[in-house]
């Protein structure tokens, strides 16, 4: 169910991004004006992990056109501790992990889409959408190094995942080259294994912010 409506609000921000889009290339002159731009930025998002907040970092930027609809990329990783301290090893070495706290590390990157509305307004609304792949493992609360480590025993908890993060957007256009933005939306993740990691349910709502520096004036 959660995968069907991932899909329909994927399929909902390209329904309302690209017909706008036609319309405002498409005026009445014989060689409409088609004005390329580009944006980049930092984002932070929010959102609920093992009943506690999480935050992660990252950054994007996209090619954008008619200030309307843009993509581009984006790379994120989690920069809050979220621990596991009960997980017992099924390996003859189980003992010295029993109880050891075990840090969730969370990354994922990939494409990004969206539609600004109102674009020429101080303060004015858009969705957007981020499709991207990533992974979830654990490391050492102390030590990091043997998770890279072929013979580690802790490969086993190494998913692979694919991220779609669908949101809607108020954005503040402080200058012609700087904008911030605030979103709400949810975070839809498959591709996970690990009963421990199923437990931590990364199917969450997320609340992001992000500031971005890039060609905003319709001049």
């Amino acid at each position: 169910m959660k995968k069907v409506l991932a899909l329909i609000l994927f399929l909902f921000t390209v329904y309302i991004v690209f017909p706008q889009d036609t319309t405002q290339l498409v005026p009445s002159e014989k060689n409409p004006k088609i004005r390329i731009s580009g944006f980049g930025g930092v984002l932070s998002e929010t959102s609920i992990l093992r009943k506690h907040l999480a935050e992660s970092l990252g950054a994007g930027g996209a090619l954008m056109i008619n200030n309307y609809f843009f993509i581009g990329g984006y790379a994120m990783g989690m920069a809050s501790n979220q621990y596991i301290d009960d997980l017992v090893m099924p390996t003859p070495d189980s003992m010295y992990y029993n109880g050891t706290s075990l840090r969730i590390n969370y990354s994922h990157a990939g494409f990004w889409i969206g539609g600004i509305f109102f674009h020429e307004k101080t303060v004015h609304f858009g969705v957007s959408t981020r499709l991207g792949w990533g992974h979830i493992y654990l490391t050492d609360k102390y030590n990091t190094s043997y998770i890279y480590d072929e013979n580690s025993k802790l490969n086993y908890t190494n998913d692979k995942v694919f991220v779609i993060s669908p949101q809607v957007e108020l954005e503040i256009k402080i200058t012609p080259w700087l904008k911030t933005n605030i979103g709400l939306g949810y975070n839809f993740v498959t591709g996970v294994n690990f009963d421990r990691f199923k437990q931590s349910n990364f199917n969450a709502p997320q609340l992001t912010i992000g500031i971005y520096f890039g060609g905003f004036s319709d001049k």
